[in-house]
């Protein structure tokens, strides 16, 4: 059975994050009679660890799109006091790496403790695991490939595509720059992109998971959501596990997140809500649901099943699709993000607006991902609304 340990904490006060880091690392906190693997065991002096926060783009902490710089120091302080080597990276969706970190708060911290920031620049090709299931290979960072153990430090947010994003999601940035947009053409179905994220958890293995859930992201995510307080770090083994824990904290079904309903194909045991110990200090797990959470609407495929011969179709007349808002700046991050390359700045009248292809739009959703400005909304075609709420009133 998994477990997944849950620390409650408020705040981003540096005591309580560091308690509640330390109660995931070392499990002093939860029953002493129950068994489990915690990460301190796991590690010994002088290894390599690569520690990859989510660095998504370069913004402030308080804007809660990347993982907080105190919960990134309370592991490195954790991970230094066990002797090990930490190394601090990620590929961002939209950015140069360091600099990303420098606007993030989490290059501060490195240079505070003495911890290597990485580049991210240098590729390594590794092939997949024995358990993938759809790529063969894929192109590593160097620090991922060379690290002798990697800790995975996402954030708990939603997302346009997933519906959440937070270990095996966070894994992604483990791909370098321009080859993440490449997977994203390439596996326009949203089927087969998050089974592609499987294969990549399978290959990088993290050691660990540890969650920052202090302040979590609700509505439009993972930049341009709504900032909403669940006062929780969680860590585990298994990024699944973990995954599975987060999205019934949002109230969501695993069935209902794509990345956990296809490993649930794969028999995943941490897929599994009921195969999961979830070890809570002060609480039962159920008491941390929450039923309001505003999570984005599932991908068609989820609810209808289709056969592969409608996939087009229902990308089309079913998908949410994007459409720009009053807030576009023309800052172009959309253009250079969009990996269709189906997006242009063009005259309408006196002005300039940008402007999608629609017809040729893959659905991936990295233009609102990260847009800057929160002038991307996801729209939702009128036939899936008809279809879906008439679904609705059959069940009711």
């Amino acid at each position: 059975m998994e477990q997944v340990i849950v620390a409650k904490c408020a705040r981003y006060e540096r005591s309580e994050v560091e308690a509640a880091v330390h109660e995931i690392i070392y499990g002093n906190a939860i029953n002493a009679n129950v068994k489990g693997v915690r990460l301190a065991s796991l590690l010994k002096p002088g290894m390599k660890v690569l520690v990859k926060p989510n660095l998504l783009v370069g913004d402030i902490p308080a804007k809660g799109i990347t993982t907080h710089p105190e919960v990134v120091r309370a592991v490195l302080k954790e991970l230094l006091n066990l002797g090990v080597q930490p190394i601090v990276g990620d590929s961002p969706g939209f950015g140069n790496p360091v600099k990303v970190a420098e606007k993030a708060g989490i290059a501060a911290v490195c240079r505070e403790l003495g911890v290597k920031l990485a580049a991210f620049t240098e590729v390594i090709e590794v092939k997949t695991a024995s358990s993938a299931k759809i790529m063969t290979g894929f192109s590593l960072a160097k620090e991922v490939v060379e690290a002798d153990a990697v800790l995975n430090l996402p954030k708990m947010k939603t997302h346009g595509m997933a519906r959440l994003t937070g270990c095996v999601k966070n894994l992604y940035g483990c791909i370098v720059g321009v080859r993440k947009a490449e997977l994203h053409y390439r596996l326009q179905k949203t089927e087969m992109f998050m089974e592609m994220l499987i294969d990549l958890a399978e290959t990088v293995r993290p050691v660990f998971n540890i969650v920052d859930a202090v302040m979590a992201m609700e509505g439009p995510g993972p930049r341009n959501g709504n900032l909403r307080p669940v006062g929780l770090i969680m860590g585990g083994r298994d990024p699944f596990a973990v995954d599975t824990v987060i999205g019934h904290i949002m109230g969501l079904q695993t069935k209902e997140i794509p990345v956990l309903a296809l490993a649930q194909n794969r028999r995943k045991q941490g897929a599994y809500l009921d195969r999961i110990e979830a070890l809570c200090a002060d609480a039962e797990l159920e008491e941390l649901v929450i039923d309001d959470y505003r999570v984005p609407a599932a991908p068609a495929w989820i609810r209808l099943r289709t056969p592969e011969f409608v996939g087009k179709l229902i990308r089309k007349y079913v998908s949410p699709y994007p459409v720009i808002g009053e807030n576009c700046r023309l800052c172009g991050v959309c253009l250079k993000s969009c990996p269709a390359g189906i997006m242009s700045i063009t005259k309408n009248g006196e002005r300039s607006v940008v402007t999608i292809n629609d017809q040729k739009c893959i659905r991936c959703y990295c233009c609102q991902e990260l847009c800057p400005y929160d002038a991307i909304e996801l729209k939702v075609p009128f036939l899936r609304k008809v279809f879906f709420t008439q679904r609705r009133r059959r069940r009711s």
